[in-house]
């Protein structure tokens, strides 16, 4: 008999996560049993010990979400092109005595956005946020053929770092003052914490879409905000969530899940 897969989800918060039910989804779509469960690190601190403990007690793979996503990339032997670009990762692999970094995040979000038939060519982008999610989201875009992408952070060194990151594609700047833009990607945690939304109220055409990496199942914060403020659409990070699990689950167990279907499964 098969040794049972051994999986989790490494974050802060992480209660929340839906992963072990999606992963759970794509197991039995295969065939196979797995475990999958949820840790939950204290602190940045505190999440090597924790990774380092659940590969060796034959731990196979890992989602890694916020906050600890660079030290993901960091904690690694291995990288990916995907995570080498980004600096950062969100699915760890146990593999010949190895620790490999991927990042499936940006290839989850484009898939996504095909799956909602939102066209992004030519368009002007706002990246609310410039952390890890932000970074893998600005590396898939500026491989495809948009007019503009401009970042928002209340930290401009942050900004400046992805500006730089990112400086051979040249339609990539700060955030204008007064300008209004096409889609509005919020990677942020102002859903999560339900802080006060601070960001400029002005960003929005009566065409725009919005975007919250963030999902739930009432409305988020900056998606009822983004709706408030004249946006014509506003999505929530679901599918986004859908799509770059199956990423991660292809590389851990090479099988390709159907991603149809599963909110309704989840209770979306």
């Amino acid at each position: 008999m098969d040794e049972v897969k051994k999986f989790t989800v490494i974050g802060n918060p992480v209660g929340h996560s839906l992963s072990p039910i999606i992963h759970k989804e794509f197991a039995k779509q295969q065939g196979i049993s797995i475990q999958y469960k949820m840790i939950e690190p204290e602190s940045e601190g505190h999440f090597e010990t924790h990774t380092q403990s659940f590969f060796s007690k034959k731990g196979y793979g890992a989602n890694i979400t916020i906050p600890f996503k660079e030290l993901a990339f960091d904690f690694a032997n291995d990288h990916d092109l995907s995570a080498i670009e980004c600096q950062c990762a969100n699915t760890l692999i146990s593999k010949d005595g190895k620790i490999k970094a991927y990042n499936t995040d940006g290839e989850g979000f484009i898939k996504d956005l095909q799956n909602k038939n939102i066209s992004i060519i030519d368009r002007e982008i706002l990246v609310l946020g410039a952390g890890g999610s932000a970074s893998s989201i600005i590396n898939s875009l500026s491989k495809v053929s948009i007019k503009k992408i401009d970042i928002l952070s209340r930290t401009q060194q942050k900004v400046d770092k992805l500006i730089d990151k990112y400086k051979t594609y040249s339609n990539i700047d700060s955030y204008e003052k007064n300008k209004q833009y096409d889609l509005i990607i919020n990677t942020t945690p102002v859903s999560l914490m339900n802080d006060e939304i601070k960001f400029p109220e002005d960003i929005f055409k009566s065409s725009s879409i919005a975007y919250d990496l963030f999902y739930s199942k009432s409305t988020t914060h900056f998606q009822t905000w983004s709706k408030n403020n004249n946006a014509l659409e506003a999505y929530n990070g679901l599918g986004m969530l859908i799509e770059q699990a199956a990423l991660s689950y292809k590389i851990w167990n090479d099988f390709e899940p159907n991603t149809k279907g599963v909110e309704k499964i989840l209770g979306f």
